[in-house]
């Protein structure tokens, strides 16, 4: 899977680092991975792309959120993905959601509409031309939900 956007922010190419790794991830049926596990695999991962460390410590979280509450944020997708079942999604889909997700729950740091605008426009680079309506549509209501705590106040990890 190649870069969408040579120009992309470090904040932007972490989250396309985290995508390629958890597009990966669902691919290959990885499961029960350790933390350390993960990090070992994501740096091969990152290294194969010849990403820098300011874009490496933010998609690491990224991923590590997203592994660690699976279920979690899988269960919160599929109660706003009406008619659609998590095993019907994509892979390009699933990691999308899941990421913006995990931001729009677990990362007080980043607001909301920071997290839709971006997960929106990376999916344009990689997914089908209606992928960013779709999941506009599950994580635009899921910002809105009470344990959304995105920019809310900063960040502690």
């Amino acid at each position: 899977m190649s870069t969408a956007n040579p120009h992309l922010t470090p904040r932007q190419k972490s989250r396309e680092l985290a995508f390629q790794f958890l597009y990966r991830f669902d691919r290959d049926h990885e499961q029960d991975l350790s933390p350390s596990q993960i990090e070992s695999e994501f740096k091969k991962h990152s290294e194969h792309f010849g990403e820098f460390q300011h874009s490496f410590d933010y998609a690491l979280r990224l991923i590590q959120t997203c592994l660690k509450e699976l279920r979690s944020i899988d269960a919160l997708i599929s109660s706003h993905a009406s008619n659609w079942k998590m095993e019907r999604l994509g892979s390009i889909e699933k990691a999308f959601l899941r990421i913006g997700t995990a931001e729009l729950v677990y990362f007080k740091d980043v607001p909301a509409s920071v997290t839709l605008n971006e997960i929106i426009e990376l999916s344009k680079a990689f997914g089908e031309e209606d992928t960013p309506l779709f999941l506009n549509g599950i994580l635009d209501p899921i910002s809105k939900l009470p344990e959304s705590v995105a920019g809310k106040v900063p960040s502690d990890t």
